[in-house]
C-alpha cells in the first residue's frame, strides 16, 4: 500500500513524538527553517558579545550603558521568542535590524562611544534580512551618524572609516545574495521530484504532520487525494519510458492548473501522486476532484490514446496520524481500481 512507501512507523510520525528529546525536536525545527536558524545563531553571538558588557557595566555603576546593553538583548530575545512561537520571522528580523541601527546612532552620537559596533551590525543586517532592506537601513544609519557628529579629528580617518564599512557592507551583501541563491537551489533539489517538479516524499510527511496540527488547532477541514495512473506499466512497456515520463509531466501540469495556491502536490513514487487540499470540506473536495477528473479526461493522453487516473480521497479524521490518513486514501484508490478505474472513490 502507498501508506508504507514513506517507510516510517505510524507511532513516530507526528512531530510531537514523545520519544524525541528536547534537543532532537529543536534540531528538527531549526533544520527546517533557515531564517529561524540564523536568528538562533545571532541570539547566541549577541549574548556572547553583550552579556559580559552588561555584567561589567552594572558592576562598575555605568547604569546608562548597562541599560542599553540589556535593552538590546531584551529586544533580540523577544524577537526570537516571537519567531519561535509563531513561525513568522520576517517582522522580528526587521524590527531587530532597525532597533540596532537606532541604538548605534544613540551610542555614537549621544553617548559618544567609538563606532566599533557598526561593523558587525552592518554584517548582521545583510545576514538577517533581504539585501534591499538591509541596504536601506545601513545607508540611513551611516548617513545619520556621519552627518550628526565628527567621529575622528582627522577628516582622512573619517573617510577611511566610512570607506571600510562600505566595503564590509558590499562584501556582506554579495555573500548573502550568493548564499541565498545556492540555498534556494539546494532546497529545490532536495524537496522536488527531478522529473515532474512536484514535491517529493521527503516533504510529504512533514507537510501532512503540519496540516494535521493546523487542522486540529483551528478546526479547519483538510482532505488528501491519492492519484494513480491506470495501466501505466503498459504505457512504459508498449510505448517506451520517454512517453511514460511525458505522461507524468503532463499529469503534474494539469493538477497544478486546477489547484489553488494553498494546495500541495507530491510524487509519492512511480505513477502515484498525492494532492493535499488544505481548508477543504467534503463538498469542496468532491467538487475539486470532479473538475480535476474532467480536465484529465480531456487533456491527459499518450500517442496511443487517452490515459485515465484512479483517485482515492480521504478527509482527515479526528485523532488519526498522517500514515493512517494516507493509508485510508490509498485504500480508497484501490477501491477505485477494483470498481473499474477512471473514477474518484471517497474513503470510509
Amino acid at each position: 500500500m502507498a501508506g508504507s512507501v514513506l517507510d516510517s512507523p505510524s507511532s513516530t510520525a507526528s512531530g510531537n513524538d514523545p520519544s524525541r528529546t528536547w534537543w532532537q525536536r529543536t534540531r528538527r525545527r531549526l533544520s527546517g527553517d533557515f531564517h529561524l536558524t540564523l536568528m538562533a545563531v545571532f541570539v547566541f553571538l549577541a549574548t556572547l558579545a553583550l552579556l559580559p558588557f552588561l555584567i561589567f557595566r552594572t558592576a562598575t555603576g555605568d547604569y546608562p550603558s548597562a541599560f542599553v546593553n540589556g535593552g538590546v538583548l531584551a529586544v533580540i530575545y523577544i524577537g526570537f521568542g516571537y519567531s519561535w512561537l509563531t513561525g513568522r520571522t520576517e517582522g522580528a528580523r526587521r524590527l531587530i535590524v532597525v532597533f540596532l541601527a537606532v541604538i548605534s546612532f544613540y551610542m555614537i552620537v549621544v553617548a559618544g562611544r567609538f563606532p566599533y559596533w557598526m561593523f558587525p551590525i552592518v554584517v548582521a543586517n545583510f545576514m538577517l534580512v533581504g539585501w534591499r532592506f538591509a541596504m536601506a537601513v545601513s545607508v540611513v544609519m551611516l548617513l545619520s551618524v556621519g552627518l550628526s557628529t565628527q567621529l575622528f579629528e582627522d577628516p582622512s580617518d573619517t573617510v577611511s572609516f566610512f570607506a571600510s564599512i562600505m566595503i564590509v557592507g558590499l562584501f556582506s551583501m554579495v555573500f548573502a545574495l550568493n548564499t541565498n541563491f545556492h540555498r534556494d537551489r539546494l532546497r529545490e533539489m532536495v524537496s522536488r521530484d527531478a522529473l515532474t517538479g512536484a514535491f517529493n516524499r521527503r516533504v510529504l510527511r512533514d507537510d501532512l504532520t503540519d496540516a494535521i496540527a493546523w487542522s486540529r488547532r483551528h478546526g479547519e477541514p483538510v482532505a488528501l487525494a491519492l492519484l494513480d495512473l491506470d495501466n501505466f506499466k503498459r504505457i512504459n512497456d508498449e510505448q517506451g519510458h520517454e512517453v511514460g515520463d511525458s505522461v507524468l509531466i503532463e499529469l503534474t501540469r494539469i493538477v497544478h492548473s486546477q489547484s489553488r495556491k494553498s494546495d500541495r502536490f507530491y510524487r509519492l513514487g512511480g505513477e502515484e501522486f498525492v494532492l493535499l487540499l488544505n481548508h477543504t470540506d467534503p463538498e469542496g473536495a468532491r467538487t475539486a476532484m470532479q473538475k480535476l477528473m474532467e480536465q484529465m479526461r480531456t487533456e491527459l493522453r499518450s500517442p496511443a490514446g487517452p490515459v485515465t487516473v484512479s483517485i482515492g480521497l480521504a478527509l482527515l479524521h479526528p485523532e488519526e496520524n498522517w500514515s493512517q490518513w494516507l493509508a485510508r486514501a490509498d485504500q480508497a484508490m484501490y477501491r477505485a481500481k477494483s470498481e473499474g478505474k477512471d473514477r474518484v472513490v471517497f474513503a470510509e
